[in-house]
């Protein structure tokens, strides 16, 4: 099968089966094609007596891989994941910069029960199949999108740590217990540590609320761009909202105090990013988002500057 996707004014998300070929025009009008051979998964290491079956504070790391071929040449992604190695570097090669989230392998012996993560289903009718491998794509020479991002929460000096994500094991896809996917990026601050926009969002809502009934408090912010894509982001644990819900909010405001709420052995905060492309929510690593964050503050960037 071909997907055709073309660069735009942010991230795209695409999820593929085996012997799929994407052709990504670059912002030149250059189509990079790139096909995903096959994927694997594997342990590299866990504490678990059986692979697959949670115990309470296991660790397991593991990684995967998608053998690729782009432009003709035979390339390999891979990533670890529950180590220092899942803030990784995106792949450049062909003026293209590559994200590989995730690959449908490594379910194998994950299981998806602390947030949803897991790949989509084909649209076939007949038992479909899960696609095979998940990538984020940008032309190389964008940003993964037109605004500054303000950081979330205080960004640490020195870049993201896997020791703080909660127990050391909560980063996107890391394994909970040992054998959960974590569908989201933990990152460990105090009660009370604030929170703001990353982005100017369109709109903004608690969709879980201990005033509700809930157990936790969890908000979500949604940002239409005008290349069709929409992006929504998650926070959860907040101790409450310090702006009113469903009204527009600019880039860099306070929004929300954070880690105060159903946080078990760590004070935390628990972030999410997804993006709506091509009539699909496809889920992403945060990690992303944060990633644009750190570049933009070593170039000296702010939220006031803009594009």
């Amino acid at each position: 099968m071909i997907v055709k996707r073309k660069a735009s004014l942010t991230v795209s998300a695409v999820e593929m089966l085996h012997g799929d070929t994407l052709e990504f025009e670059r912002y030149d009008g250059r189509v990079v094609p790139i096909e995903i051979v096959d994927t694997h998964a594997e342990i590299v290491r866990t504490t678990l007596k059986e692979p697959g079956r949670e115990e309470p504070g296991a660790t397991t790391v593991y990684r995967f891989f998608a053998n690729c071929r782009i432009e003709g040449e035979d390339i390999r992604l891979e990533r670890e994941v529950g180590t220092q190695a899942s803030f990784y570097e995106p792949l450049e090669i062909g003026g293209v910069r590559i994200w590989l989230d995730a690959v449908d392998a490594l379910f194998d012996f994950m299981r998806e029960t602390h947030s949803p993560c897991r790949l989509q289903a084909t649209c076939s009718r007949a038992l479909p199949p899960r696609r095979q491998a998940r990538l984020a794509l940008q032309d190389a020479s964008a940003r993964i999108c037109p605004e500054t991002l303000h950081p979330w929460c205080p960004l640490p000096e020195g870049g993201l740590r896997i020791e703080d994500c909660y127990r050391g094991e909560d980063c996107w896809l890391g394994a909970y217990d040992g054998a959960s996917a974590h569908g989201g990026l933990d990152i460990n601050h105090p009660k009370g540590t604030p929170l703001h926009t990353p982005i100017a969002l369109d709109d903004h809502f608690l969709y879980n609320s201990t005033a509700m009934g809930h157990n936790n408090n969890r908000w979500r912010g949604i940002r239409h761009w005008p290349d069709g894509k929409t992006w929504t982001l998650t926070s959860c644990h907040m101790i409450g909202l310090t702006v009113p819900e469903h009204t527009p909010l600019p880039a860099g405001i306070l929004y929300a105090e954070g880690a105060g709420v159903w946080v078990g052995v760590a004070e935390h905060s628990h972030f999410g990013f997804a993006v709506f492309d091509h009539g699909e929510l496809i889920r992403l690593d945060p990690w992303i988002l944060f990633w644009q964050m750190y570049q933009d503050r070593a170039a000296g960037r702010t939220a006031d500057d803009g594009a």
